[in-house]
């Protein structure tokens, strides 16, 4: 399912005050590879007391991930969605994300969960800090 990035924006203004420590990132792929499997765009939040995170982009909606905060003070994000190929056939897929809030840089990669294909899907870009 596609979505609207002024929808995401209109969801994440209206969660905002709710999630007081969580701290919410816009992040643009700006280095894809060419398979398409790597959105344009990210939202995370990232919950560092809870270790909790979410993450949203074109190709899925609002997605619980798993959170790691690595000693290097980088989160990793793990996250599974089913998407649709051009040929119409569900693939279940597997994502990461390493995002430094430092650097403000995040990395995505992604592999398929139920084919074997030789390609892993990946991408590089810049992130912000999004206040709405």
């Amino acid at each position: 399912m596609k979505v609207s990035l002024a929808a995401v924006a209109a969801v994440i203004l209206s969660t905002q005050s709710a999630l007081a420590g969580t701290v919410e990132y816009k992040c643009e792929i700006t280095r894809p590879d060419s398979h398409g499997w790597i959105a344009p765009e990210y939202y995370f939040q990232v919950d560092t007391d809870t270790r909790a995170a979410k993450v949203v982009s074109r190709h899925h909606d609002w997605t619980s991930a798993k959170l790691k905060v690595k000693n290097n003070g980088q989160y990793r994000m793990l996250w599974n969605v089913s998407l649709r190929s051009s040929e119409g056939q569900s693939l279940r897929m597997k994502y990461q994300a390493n995002l430094d809030p430092e650097q403000n840089t995040v990395k995505v990669r992604a592999s398929f969960g139920t084919v074997s294909a030789s390609n892993k899907p990946y991408g590089s870009g810049v992130c912000s800090v999004f206040t709405g």
